[in-house]
């Protein structure tokens, strides 16, 4: 995707700039050029539960490991990957967002 404008730093800092819907995690997922985003956690359903855990790897992680996810609000994690997860999307639409254009 082509550059649309200029954004500063201070703007883009916790800013998003370009988002999406996650689909399928039967691969994980990870946006191009390991580009750090968040996620934000919505439940299909009605739950008692704040939080989910998701193995994701973060901006400075070696590796993927367990973190806790806030429901229905965007994470603070710098996330660049998640880890293949098949059941999580049966009880929850998650969606991306980046400070950077993806």
């Amino acid at each position: 995707m082509e550059q649309k404008g200029y954004i500063s730093e201070f703007m883009a800092g916790g800013r998003i700039v370009s988002h999406g819907k996650i689909s399928d995690l039967t691969n994980g997922f990870s946006l191009p050029g390991n580009v750090p985003f968040s996620i934000y956690v919505k439940p299909k359903f009605v739950v008692s539960d704040i939080d989910a855990f998701l193995n994701v790897k973060c901006y400075q992680d070696e590796n993927a490991s367990e973190a806790p996810i806030v429901l229905n609000d965007w994470s603070p994690l710098a996330i660049v990957e998640i880890a293949p997860n098949s059941d999580i999307l049966a009880q929850n639409d998650i969606y991306w967002g980046s400070g950077s254009n993806v």
